[in-house]
């Protein structure tokens, strides 16, 4: 073998794309990626394809650190390349969003009234007794149910047994006190609804009054009657409503939960 002939072994050794299976073999085309991991980090164009697609399969935010791990790459190198893949997706139909302390792929904010549309859905609405009581506990927290009460000058039972059934609210533990009460808090769901990648991101609590009431009126117009001329058609009434926090719902009256009740002294 010549010197020429040496060169290229040496240059097919260290190629950052792997080898194609044998003809015939059971293994799946996804073992590549671990094939890749096992050799020198893969060309920026070669990871950012990479985690695309570890992205779009993912139904949660994942870190940087999560996906530097399943590539094998280091963190640093992941968060350029994600910050790389965000700046090639403006005006596009896919954002990469940074919420709950992870990145996830979303339709863009633009499009929602022809996603909803499309998806026969109406969007997910708090009502004003459940955006009061989740502001309270998302500030507070964490915090007991009869503190939330005496916060709200009412009794929050109804409220806080819908928040814990849509995953916005969770049990973090409970007070050293007699009775031991349950503490509550917030959960990732919740930064995810509101676009928060942590707590830290959360607005005043007057800008907060603010959101909620832009945030109705931004609903308000987006469910209304429309045409082609670049608005979509107001999705209708009589399909169902997803797991989402209706509109209509203000569960104030409703009975507490014996299930959330605290133990006793």
């Amino acid at each position: 073998m010549d010197e020429r002939d040496d060169d290229e072994a040496e240059t097919n050794e260290v190629a950052p794309t792997p080898e194609p299976e044998e003809e015939g073999s059971d293994a799946p085309v996804i073992r590549s990626i671990a094939s890749t991991s096992r050799r020198e980090p893969a060309p920026r164009e070669r990871m950012k394809s990479i985690l695309e697609s570890l992205l779009f399969v993912s139904d949660r935010p994942v870190t940087a650190r999560e996906l530097g791990r399943a590539i094998k790459t280091e963190e640093k190198k992941v968060q350029e390349t994600l910050e790389q893949i965000r700046g090639e997706l403006e005006g596009r139909g896919l954002v990469l969003a940074e919420v709950a302390g992870g990145y996830q792929l979303r339709s863009s904010p633009d499009n929602a009234t022809w996603v909803q549309a499309y998806l026969q859905a109406r969007p997910v609405r708090l009502s004003r007794a459940a955006l009061e009581t989740l502001a309270i506990i998302a500030y507070r927290q964490p915090l007991t149910r009869p503190e939330v009460d005496d916060l709200r000058g009412v009794d929050c039972g109804g409220v806080m047994k819908l928040l814990l059934e849509r995953g916005l609210v969770r049990i973090l533990g409970k007070k050293d006190e007699p009775g031991r009460p349950l503490l509550y808090g917030t959960t990732a769901a919740f930064l995810e609804l509101f676009g928060l990648r942590s707590l830290r991101d959360l607005p005043t609590l007057r800008q907060f009054t603010e959101l909620t009431e832009e945030h109705r009126a931004l609903v308000d117009r987006e469910t209304g009657a429309a045409d082609l001329d670049g608005q979509a058609p107001e999705p209708r009434d009589t399909e169902p409503q997803p797991a989402g926090i209706g509109a209509e719902e203000d569960p104030d009256d409703a009975d507490y939960d014996p299930d959330l009740q605290e133990d006793e002294p």
